[in-house]
């Protein structure tokens, strides 16, 4: 039975987590602070933990650094955010938080981030740089992303791919087509290479569709815009 810890500060909010963990078999743990969430932490060593960001004392934020410094970076650590708290959400990201939910908590959000920390869980999965593996097909470029996606990203390939390259080649390229794998994630630095990449690539013409994001990066995706210059799908197995 996996061990999950939920930290917020709003007593409604935990009722509704036990609620529903409890149900689907989680063996729960709540806090209304950080410091009493980091004491439970050390004692029970949670497989999950959700965390709220705002609190008063020690804020999510702290709650994420101080469990990344104790070297877990088993643990996924899934930040429950609200409107308005975009940059603290990125700062989350840079700090290796394995996903996130906003408030008021959806059932579908809660199990997709459920569902995706434990495929994190039984897989292994480490934080590292990511790798974009490419092919092309007729007019269809393919981009494959795979793992943790951050500034100046590697291609599988010898060749770099950039929007320059591609601008050149756009004659011929009609559409882009961004895959992501099960294990990506992202950080502040992979978020700007994205968006000044696909926009540059929607300047010259080029058709851009994303799949395989988790209902939750499709959430977040959405509120930092990138659904304004490519089209996203729906995760199909949601």
């Amino acid at each position: 039975m996996l061990k999950v810890l939920v930290i917020d500060d709003e007593k409604p909010i935990l009722s509704m987590f036990r609620l529903f963990l409890t149900a689907y078999g989680y063996h729960v743990d709540i806090a209304e602070d950080g410091k009493t969430a980091l004491l439970l932490f050390e004692q029970e060593h949670h497989q999950i933990v959700f965390t709220d960001l705002k609190m008063p004392g020690i804020d999510g934020i702290e709650v994420l650094r101080r469990i990344r410094n104790y070297q877990n970076f088993e643990t996924q650590v899934i930040i429950i955010t609200g409107h308005g708290d975009m940059d603290k959400a990125i700062e989350a990201l840079d700090l290796d938080a394995s996903d996130f939910i906003n408030k008021p908590v959806e059932k579908r959000a809660l199990e997709s981030a459920l569902q995706r920390a434990e495929m994190r869980i039984k897989q292994n999965i480490k934080t590292m740089g990511n790798i974009i593996e490419k092919r092309r097909a007729g007019s269809t470029l393919y981009l494959e992303i795979y793992g943790k996606l951050i500034a100046n990203p590697s291609f599988s390939s010898l060749d770099t791919l950039d929007s320059q390259s591609l601008r050149l080649s756009s004659n011929s390229i009609k559409e882009l087509n961004i895959k992501f794998s099960d294990d990506f994630s992202i950080n502040r630095g992979g978020i700007d290479w994205l968006v000044e990449f696909i926009s540059s690539i929607r300047d010259s013409g080029v058709s851009i569709t994303m799949s395989g994001l988790s209902y939750n990066y499709i959430r977040f995706f959405q509120m930092v815009g990138i659904h304004k210059i490519a089209h996203i799908v729906e995760a199909k197995d949601e």
